[in-house]
């Protein structure tokens, strides 16, 4: 199978899952897991979001405040507080959906590249997801980071 027919298929299955779950979708991230060789889909709620993000700035505090304390500014520079969302997929409010093995499928610069214009040729209709299409994030995968490239929704053409 072609990798953007893969990618569209594992993107149409999952719009069905959160349908049938009626999650309001905040953040939709298509993702390639490195480790067990597969792409599926991750989304969350911008209630969960919110709630990710006040528990990472309530864990980062103690150590911001540490550091600035003792003058560190460079130690401080790396307990920041998250001003945005959480895009730590793993704490999505759905995890793993419509999850896909990979097979014999290459690897390469062209499966990142196919993976983004597949999430981007279907944003419209994931878009139909969320009551706040103006907020919407999406995210997808690259070769080094489950998380590497994010947009938001573009505008009809």
């Amino acid at each position: 199978m072609l990798p953007s027919k893969f990618f569209s298929n594992v993107i149409d299955n999952a719009i069905s899952e959160i349908r049938k779950a009626s999650i309001p979708v905040f953040t939709f991230a298509l993702y390639h897991d490195h480790e067990s060789g597969a792409v599926s889909v991750c989304a969350d709620t911008e209630d969960n979001s919110n709630q990710v993000v006040q528990s990472i700035n309530r864990y980062n505090m103690k150590y911001f405040m540490s550091a600035i304390q003792t003058g560190d500014l460079k130690a401080a520079s790396l307990w920041q507080a998250n001003i945005g969302r959480s895009l730590s997929l793993g704490d999505f409010s759905l995890v793993n959906v419509a999850r896909s093995p990979l097979g014999t499928m290459e690897v390469n610069d062209c499966f990142y590249v196919e993976m983004v214009q597949s999430l981007i040729a279907k944003q419209h209709e994931i878009a139909k997801l969320t009551p706040a299409p103006e907020r919407l994030v999406l995210a997808c995968s690259g070769a080094n980071d489950e998380v590497a490239y994010v947009w938001s929704l573009l505008p009809v053409q």
